[in-house]
């Protein structure tokens, strides 16, 4: 009997327990991951909430296949720094995965999964993808290397290259910071690199030029890097001119400069004359500058050549000399020249001609036939504005000398209370001043003057008013206004 009692008192107990305390056991999951994509170095965050475990239940995330926490803890030591569970509680049923610094490695499938006891798998969530966008490694991009130099009509390729990433990165070539055309840049993919080309003519204009390549990426649109080549180095022919630096005259010195545009700029200079010239009549300075001088008539017409010479030809330019008479003031030497390609560069014959703003210059009168015309023309041109110019200033002075002396003034004003009509010219009022009294012929300090002009053909007399300091009465002094013309 004893024994009954006590087994219904446990049951008793034991049910109170069980009302108290319900046994718990995982029935699903709240929240579950989603698919997420981060740059390399992002941060990369799951969640996963559960609902209701016991004791016997644990959560794990699996990458890859591969258990990588257990009941949040992280059993891959390797990953301990990067990775960890965020929230990781078995009561709230939270176990959210935060990964930092995201790495190529990271990226791959990840699920959210409840075990009983050690590997018994009861449920996990879908499986989500983590996408890490791959940014090309620090020493990227890379610019091909070039020659020492190029010659004209070499073809130059120069090349581009960066790492083969998801996404591919985005490169531009910039030719002297202005971007080159898309068409004509080649992109290529090598077994380990992504490559693009640009491929041109070598031309004078290339000389000293620079090229740039731009990287950037989607992946992270903060990150842009550059690689340069250059400037590069073009040999060409030299290109050749002829300046005067006055007008050959009789008896004077002419001088003709050769300049020119080489690379290699290592060059030499040979004058030619054609007619021949005696030595004794010019001298050379330099190699460039050439001095005729004591110019003659029999000179004139003479075409002289500079031949200037390089590693890759010669060039040349030609200048016909027009002699003048020392009269002449405003004439101007023609220049006829004739640039053509020699030596190594055959291939092309470019000729410059300036034609004369004269005409019929062969001999050397004909430049003083319209002299004396030219001179009378700007002598009447002189004569024509300065006249111009007196006659503006003398009706420009009429109206201001008329404002002068015609001033207009109120046209009327109240003197005790009556109107009175003001005339032209009027004198003004003078404060401090020491008159002698016209009725005492005495000298007393005076307040003030008041003249008063009338009209001019009337005789006019000013009236006075003194201020009495010890009486402090006023005096007057009154005279008629009589018109003068009576």
């Amino acid at each position: 009997m004893n024994i009954t009692k006590m087994h219904i008192g446990i049951f008793m107990f034991l049910l109170l327990l069980a009302c108290i305390y319900p046994s718990r056991s995982f029935t699903g999951f709240r929240i579950e991951p989603q698919n997420n994509r981060q740059p390399e170095g992002g941060v990369a965050f799951f969640t996963c909430i559960v609902v209701d475990l016991n004791d016997k239940e644990y959560v794990s995330w699996i990458h890859d296949g591969k258990k990588i926490s257990e009941d949040g803890r992280i059993l891959d030591k390797e990953l301990d720094d990067r990775y960890n569970i965020i929230d990781g509680n078995a009561l709230l049923g939270t176990f959210n995965l935060h990964i930092r610094d995201v790495q190529r490695k990271d990226s791959g499938t990840f699920v959210c999964a409840v075990f009983k006891r050690k590997n018994q798998l009861l449920a996990g969530t879908q499986l989500v993808n983590l996408t890490v966008l791959q940014i090309p490694q620090e020493h990227y991009p890379l610019c091909s290397p070039i020659s020492a130099s190029y010659k004209i009509g070499e073809n130059i390729i120069v090349t581009c290259k960066s790492e083969i990433t998801d996404p591919l990165a985005d490169l531009t070539w910039k030719r002297n910071e202005a971007e080159v055309w898309s068409s004509e840049v080649e992109a290529s993919i090598d077994r380990d690199a992504y490559i693009i080309s640009y491929s041109f003519i070598a031309s004078e204009s290339d000389q000293r030029s620079t090229f740039t390549c731009e990287m950037s990426t989607s992946a992270n649109l903060a990150i842009r890097r550059n690689c340069s080549i250059g400037p590069i180095n073009i040999l060409y022919a030299p290109k050749v001119w002829i300046k005067q630096t006055n007008v050959p005259r009789l008896g004077t010195e002419a001088i003709f400069i050769c300049y020119s545009d080489s690379n290699p700029q290592d060059v030499t200079f040979k004058w030619n004359f054609n007619p021949p010239l005696d030595e004794d009549m010019y001298k050379l300075e330099n190699e460039r500058i050439l001095r005729i001088i004591n110019t003659q008539k029999d000179i004139n017409g003479t075409i002289i050549e500079c031949k200037v010479t390089n590693s890759m030809g010669s060039r040349s330019q030609t200048f016909k000399i027009i002699v003048f008479s020392s009269s002449s003031k405003d004439a101007k030497s023609p220049l006829k020249k004739e640039e053509t390609k020699t030596g190594s560069e055959e291939s092309s014959l470019d000729t410059e001609k300036t034609n004369s703003k004269h005409t019929n210059l062969e001999t050397i009168d004909s430049v003083n036939n319209n002299k004396t015309n030219e001179d009378f023309s700007i002598s009447l041109i002189i004569a024509i504005a300065v006249a111009c110019i007196i006659v503006i200033l003398g009706l420009a002075l009429i109206p201001v000398g008329y404002m002068r002396y015609t001033r207009r003034q109120p046209s009327d004003t109240v003197s005790r209370g009556r109107p009175v009509s003001i005339p032209d010219v009027y004198f003004e009022p003078k404060d401090h001043v020491d008159p002698m009294l016209p009725q005492l012929g005495l000298s007393a300090p005076w307040m003030r003057t008041v003249g008063v002009q009338v009209p001019g053909e009337c005789e006019y007399d000013v009236t006075y008013t003194q201020v009495s300091p010890q009486s402090r009465q006023a005096y007057y002094s009154q005279r008629m206004y009589t018109a003068a013309s009576l």
